[in-house]
């Protein structure tokens, strides 16, 4: 069984390479920034209609200097705030946004059960993977 720090240094591997790649995929116009208009496009290519004002509250949760997108640091800055911190008092919204575009990584708008898994035991380790599996399905067995 891999360690707690063995877990985390392979989850981070890739990281910084794959929140850019995630940045870019939003950022559709290449310029530097996240707009609503960005954002409502990438909620409707997942098959999600955001309600009216979702897309601007996710924006304005995260943006800092009040220009109405988000920018290259903000998106750092949301992204490592949610990681590191357990309080859950950070905006999260927009967070599961970005980790379900850096784990989309063919963009083909899904991941696979096993690929989740495989998150959720990086992130979590086997305790509390298995708690999360008897919670949604009352059992940790995927098998049975």
């Amino acid at each position: 069984m891999a360690s707690a720090a063995a877990r985390e240094r392979y989850a981070r591997k890739n990281e910084a390479e794959d929140l850019k790649r995630a940045f870019n995929a939003l950022d559709k116009k290449a310029d530097g920034k996240i707009d609503p208009e960005e954002l409502n496009a990438v909620f409707q290519q997942l098959g999600h209609k955001p309600k009216r004002g979702e897309v601007d509250d996710l924006i304005w949760e995260v943006d800092e200097d009040c220009d109405g997108c988000i920018s290259w640091q903000e998106f750092q800055r949301l992204y490592h705030r949610c990681r590191q911190h357990s309080t859950g008092y950070e905006p999260r919204g927009l967070f599961n946004v970005v980790e379900f575009v850096m784990n989309d990584k063919e963009g083909s708008g899904s991941i696979s059960l096993e690929h989740a898994l495989q998150i959720m035991y990086l992130r979590h380790g086997r305790a509390e993977l298995d708690a999360k599996l008897e919670e949604v399905f009352g059992t940790s067995d995927l098998n049975s």
